[in-house]
């Protein structure tokens, strides 16, 4: 069981990291396949937006999904050398796009790199790092439900980064969006796996501070998840290479105030990713143990906490056993470690859904995992795998597939 002590905190900040995801593309047409057993997981046809996104190996697709449907971003090269846009398409309920091909949202003739979005209410927020020879910049644009900007020129989150190019993520609760990027770590270097910072900006448009609050000095985790109230985020304090010490998940209220849980696990193992999910009663905090058995294999484990931090069922339940998960990358792992973007897991109104490197799988909300779905079959080797849910058993998912970005629809029957 786990032992829940509180702490409070003045800063605040939003940290996290990436993983690969479904890799090989069977591209499935438009089949419909489902598992049996239970609640089935039914994937949908996939549909493509004619596009060439910068890099189908970095965070150039994301996706967010709104009431009455969704909003698919990317970047792309172009139109000119050494440039690139941010570009758009608007999707139906039942994720086939409303638009043919993609339209711009934004260019300035800057590259524009690691797009990020997510819904606010009735209205989108989207986020990305400008880059310019001078300076790189972290961006907002706040969109309506029809894709239509509702800002002039974007909102600048933080106006200069360091040198890296880093990740960007974007979390929204009910009347605020929770803006976090990584930093510069090594001199010269261009990963972003330095401190990780964020910034809170109300749906106005306003943010509450224009000091950026500061999660951790080293990201260890992404997925920040919401009650919608406040924002979830957990890392693994750090002990020695291959040992991390107590996790802590760190909340974030709309005024900025934090409050720290220590959720220390019963695992003497190095921690990478986290990601967080909340399904109305509980945190459901998903981790990769990066050293169970030497080198960097790897296990990802999930324990589930209430509200007020207390533990729920099994405090470090295996999803995965590290056999089937395989090396994300035995030369650099670090890359892989600090992207605040991409989740790997939802909440999709009637059960947690888990994306990991070749397989999908249904958590309950009382811990008992699904059959896995092979996501081979359906998604392409990428890191750029992007989901979204707003409840109703269905899930959004985009990601880079040939000349396009692609969309499914994950759709949980009874």
């Amino acid at each position: 069981m786990l032992d829940v002590t509180r702490r409070l905190t003045g800063s605040v900040a939003a940290a996290f990291l990436i993983i690969l995801l479904a890799p090989v593309a069977i591209a499935g047409g438009g089949r419909q396949r489902a598992i049996r057993g239970g609640p089935a997981l039914v994937v949908g046809t996939e549909y493509r937006v004619p596009s060439k996104p910068d890099n189908p190996w970095l965070e150039s697709v994301a996706v967010a999904s709104g009431s009455s449907g969704g909003l698919v971003v990317w970047t792309e090269s172009g139109p000119r050398d050494r440039e690139s846009t941010v570009r758009f398409a608007r999707l139906a309920a039942d994720g086939h796009p409303i638009d043919a091909t993609g339209q711009p949202l934004f260019e300035n003739g800057h590259y524009q790199r690691h797009v990020a979005i997510d819904a606010l209410n009735d209205q989108f927020v989207v986020t990305w790092c400008d880059i310019t020879p001078e300076k790189n910049q972290i961006v907002a644009l706040r969109l309506d439900a029809a894709g239509r900007a509702l800002d002039s020129v974007p909102l600048v989150i933080a106006d200069n980064v360091g040198n890296s190019e880093p990740a960007v993520g974007v979390t929204c609760g009910n009347a605020d969006c929770l803006v976090t990027w990584g930093g510069d770590v090594r001199e010269g270097s261009a990963l972003s796996i330095g401190a990780v910072k964020g910034v809170e900006i109300h749906a106005g448009g306003t943010q509450t501070t224009s000091v950026p609050m500061q999660l951790a000095e080293k990201g260890l985790g992404n997925g920040i998840g919401t009650d919608r109230l406040n924002y979830c985020m957990v890392y693994a304090e750090q002990h020695a290479y291959g040992q991390s010490g107590a996790l802590v998940a760190k909340l974030v209220g709309g005024n900025g105030a934090t409050a720290e849980l220590s959720l220390p696990s019963s695992q003497q193992v190095e921690f990478g990713t986290t990601w967080v999910a909340w399904n109305g009663s509980q945190w459901f905090i998903l981790l990769l143990d990066l050293t169970t058995s030497g080198g960097l294999s790897q296990e990802v484990r999930f324990l589930r906490v209430d509200g007020a931090g207390k533990p729920v069922g099994n405090a470090d339940a295996v999803l995965f056993e590290s056999s089937t998960v395989p090396l994300l990358c035995p030369q650099v792992p670090d890359l892989f470690l600090y992207d605040p973007q991409n989740r790997r897991v939802v909440w999709d109104g009637n059960s947690f859904l888990v994306f990991t490197q070749h397989s999908i799988a249904r958590v309950t909300r009382d811990g008992i995992v699904g059959p896995r779905l092979n996501a081979d079959d359906y998604f392409p080797r990428s890191y750029t795998i992007s989901i979204a849910s707003s409840g109703g058993g269905r899930t959004l998912v985009a990601y880079s597939r040939d000349s396009a970005v692609a969309v499914r629809v994950i759709d949980e029957s009874p």
